[in-house]
């Protein structure tokens, strides 16, 4: 048996069970065959899929978004635990992965023709304190931080080798013990929510330079809700900031300051969840298209919202919530696919999101085998 944290068990079997209720950031059409797939299709975009044994990689056909047949994306990896999150540049150059229990991150060099990673020299730190484990990097491909227990840890990323280098004064802080953080599409802004009942939302300005965080005036602010904060996540316009709520079945929204970052409530906050057979938001997505936002329950549903451009208020999807039978799900950059891990099957199903409506549709082809599957990311790989 192993010890117990934020109520999960810390087994391969439990974990993954787990990870759904646990984890989360983010950063969520027609379907084919990937034999059809061209060179220049399959080479283009990558899933990676984090298992008991590591990481997966599938090539990812860019007009049908059907998945080729896994394998193994790296041999060599200090994770002993199941992975919580994964992030990759913008250009698809470097992939970054966090564990869940052990708290420490790696870095790791995409190979563009194959998706195979090759660990950077001294890449990994272990990190005191615990908490999702979240990874986020800011616009320039420059910084990259995690939230935890102990405050928001920065690295700041070799832009040849990809590899890590603590950043001074790391790890920043407003005095709240964190969980999970999201930056800005701007870059000047990082946002990240408590890990405890206290519900308050920590704000800190990212130093251009040297990739420093400092609060901001009034950091941390009280959230207006009961339970637990248990994910954020901020939309590609960089004018909304939104916050899942389990407990009380709810998605809380705010609207942000482009100068000063501050957050203020959206008219129409908490927006219902439209729960369904005890099932509760936890992680949120937003697609990179800015349109739709996606929250993954503990159960087997994803809720679906659109969100209304100007005022970033959130209206229920037709046929939400879906039933994905997931434990994990990623939504591609071109906002066309999402894909669903199942980890009780041990698949990873691919649905298209109407582009008009949000609503999801399951790919014709079957699910893929990816035994041990938790955690899912999309990687790009630009020309």
């Amino acid at each position: 048996m192993g010890m117990l944290r934020n109520g999960c068990e810390v087994s391969w079997a439990v974990a993954r069970a787990c990870l759904a209720v646990l984890l989360v950031s983010v950063l969520f059409g027609c379907s084919g065959t990937s034999n059809n797939n061209s060179t220049t299709q399959q080479q283009s975009s990558f899933l990676y899929a984090g298992t008991q044994n590591g990481i997966t990689v599938f090539q990812v056909n860019v007009s049908t978004g059907a998945l080729g047949t896994g394998s193994p994306a790296t041999s060599v990896t200090t994770a002993s635990d199941p992975l919580a999150n994964m992030v990759s540049d913008r250009a698809g150059k470097f992939l970054f992965a966090c564990n869940l229990y052990s708290s420490s991150t790696e870095a790791f060099s995409i190979n563009a023709g194959s998706g195979a990673l090759t660990p950077t020299s001294g890449s990994t730190f272990p990190l005191p304190g615990f908490g999702g484990c979240t990874l986020s990097i800011d616009p320039t491909d420059k910084f990259l931080y995690i939230a935890d227990s102990a405050g928001v840890w920065g690295f700041t990323v070799n832009s040849t080798t990809g590899a890590l280098s603590a950043m001074a004064g790391s790890p920043f802080s407003d005095g709240s013990v964190l969980r999970e953080s999201v930056i800005g599409p701007s870059g000047n802004f990082l946002y990240a929510i408590s890990n405890t009942t206290l519900n308050t939302i920590s704000v800190f300005s990212i130093n251009s330079s040297s990739g420093a965080l400092t609060p901001i005036m009034g950091s941390p602010f009280q959230l207006p809700m009961s339970g637990l904060a248990y994910s954020v996540a901020v939309h590609p316009s960089g004018k909304f900031l939104y916050v899942s709520f389990p407990q009380s079945e709810q998605i809380a929204a705010w609207s942000i300051d482009a100068s000063t970052g501050t957050p203020t409530v959206i008219p129409g906050s908490p927006f219902a969840s439209g729960v369904a057979s005890g099932d509760a938001p936890n992680s949120l997505s937003v697609a990179p298209s800015g349109e739709f936002l996606y929250a993954l329950s503990g159960g087997a549903t994803v809720f679906g919202f659109s969100i209304d451009a100007s005022s970033g208020a959130l209206s229920t999807v037709n046929g939400s919530p879906f039933a994905l039978s997931t434990g994990y799900v990623a939504i591609d950059p071109s906002s066309q696919f999402l894909y669903a891990a199942d980890a009780n099957a041990d698949t990873v199903a691919g649905f298209n999101i109407n582009s008009s409506t949000g609503a999801l549709t399951a790919f014709t082809t079957p699910p893929v085998p990816a035994p041990g599957v938790t955690l899912l990311t999309v990687v790009k790989i630009s020309p």
